[in-house]
């Protein structure tokens, strides 16, 4: 692997069908992005400590090692991002100019433990709608587990209760981070040493912690991780049901590819076994035509014919028909 630029987009992938299922699905989105915007691309396809147990830690947590390796220290910037997020390249700016100097770049995912919803708050509408679905998918719980306790999502007292005391009150997802090797390798392997288990999320809560009473996050434009999970609870709780609505499989693509074209990386967070999460991210099609196309096809083919696309500096007062 030779260096070529000073930024670079870098995952992992371990083994063969994850390997596979990244340069078939996730690649093409970021290799455009990385073009367009001068980036390297790197693919990390073995685990960083080999002396890992992933009975005791899973694979996530090898992200937190990547500023440590030779091969990618003298980068000045790194953007981590997880596997399962696809990239808007036609709409996406550069994702490194949004960080502050010696910061990390992370996006607050608060906001869906903060909106209310008649059960607590729109996190836990997810929960909900997800284990109904499980359950009518004919899913099983844990052994000795009659029925699973979901919480309120209050984010100070889930931070307590996991013993993380004092100084967070904010949730990261930390599918995305933006980094310097110089400045932030030692810190992210310190986060990587000092917890020997993973969380219920792996390595999530520890890092959103960790950034938060450390004071490096800076948090940088949502849409650069949008979480699809949190978006189909809030706009499409139907979905969960597809006895609900006819057509569900059209119309699932439907709202993920609309999600997709409002974003500028979309995250597919969840599961492994989550349909309407995992199943949506083979849905979209990342080359294809906008929202409007997508909702009128024929007529956008043969536009020139209806409508004239102009830029406002280019009219005078005297045209008539302007749409504002």
């Amino acid at each position: 692997m030779q260096q070529r630029r000073e930024r670079a987009l870098v995952t992992l992938a371990i083994g063969d069908d994850y390997v596979a299922n990244f340069m078939t699905r996730t690649r093409p989105s970021w290799e455009a992005y990385c073009e367009k915007q001068g980036y390297d691309l790197i693919l990390l396809t073995e685990v960083i400590d080999k002396a890992f147990d992933p009975a005791k830690k899973s694979v996530h947590w090898q992200k937190l090692l990547v500023g440590s390796l030779p091969q990618l220290r003298d980068y000045r910037q790194i953007a981590w991002l997880d596997g399962d997020i696809l990239i808007n390249h036609r709409l996406a700016p550069c994702v490194f100019s949004e960080v502050a100097d010696g910061h990390i770049g992370v996006v607050d995912s608060s906001d869906w433990f903060l909106q209310s919803d008649d059960t607590f708050n729109i996190h836990t509408r997810y929960l909900i709608l997800s284990y109904f679905m499980k359950r009518q998918l004919g899913g099983t719980l844990p052994r000795g587990v009659q029925r699973p306790i979901i919480t309120d999502g209050d984010l100070a007292s889930y931070y307590r209760f996991l013993g993380l005391e004092g100084g967070a009150s904010r949730m990261i997802n930390t599918g995305l981070f933006v980094f310097s090797p110089k400045d932030h390798g030692l810190f992210l392997a310190q986060v990587y040493g000092k917890y020997e288990r993973d969380f219920m999320d792996f390595e999530n809560t520890p890092l959103s912690y960790e950034l938060q009473v450390s004071g490096l996050a800076d948090y940088i434009d949502p849409r650069f991780n949008v979480l699809w999970s949190a978006v189909v609870a809030r706009h499409y709780p139907f979905l969960f049901n597809p006895e609900s609505v006819p057509d569900h499989d059209s119309l699932l693509r439907l709202c993920v590819n609309v999600t997709f074209r409002n974003s500028y990386f979309l995250h597919f967070a969840a599961g492994t076994r989550n349909p309407i999460v995992k199943g949506a991210f083979e849905t979209i099609d990342d080359q294809g035509d906008g929202v409007v196309a997508m909702v009128f096809p024929e007529t956008w083919a043969n536009r020139d014919e209806v409508v004239e696309l102009r830029d406002l500096k280019t009219l005078d007062r005297s045209e008539k028909g302007i749409l504002f």
